[in-house]
């Protein structure tokens, strides 16, 4: 059985700025490749919505909230929440950045 997922405007503006990050920084062959990868986990997640891991927070209205990688891209987490009929994608970001302050600024945190 499979779910659905909807991308969120910030989550859909991550991945168009990791394509193209990766399309001038590597070849544009990565950033599509990086395309198809995220799409593939975000139906993975769908149809397996509590395969993430939840992230340590302190806010009692994120308990929801879970992470999971990209395979071919590990360093690229996916924000989401599960719902019944399958996932909401919020938010698709580096490793390396800052989590805590993003979530923060975010209201996620």
């Amino acid at each position: 059985m499979s779910g659905v997922y909807v991308i969120r405007p910030k989550a859909d503006r991550d991945l168009d700025e990791q394509a193209y990050y990766l399309a001038n920084q590597a070849n544009p062959e990565v950033g599509h490749r990086f395309l198809l990868a995220a799409h593939e986990a975000f139906g993975v997640l769908a149809a397996n919505p509590k395969m993430g891991w939840h992230p340590r927070l302190k806010h009692p209205e994120l308990t929801a909230l879970r992470v999971f990688r990209i395979t071919g891209f590990e360093k690229m987490l996916v924000f989401y929440h599960p719902h019944p009929g399958g996932v909401e994608i919020l938010r698709v970001v580096h490793a390396s950045r800052n989590l805590s302050a993003l979530l923060r600024r975010e209201g996620m945190e």
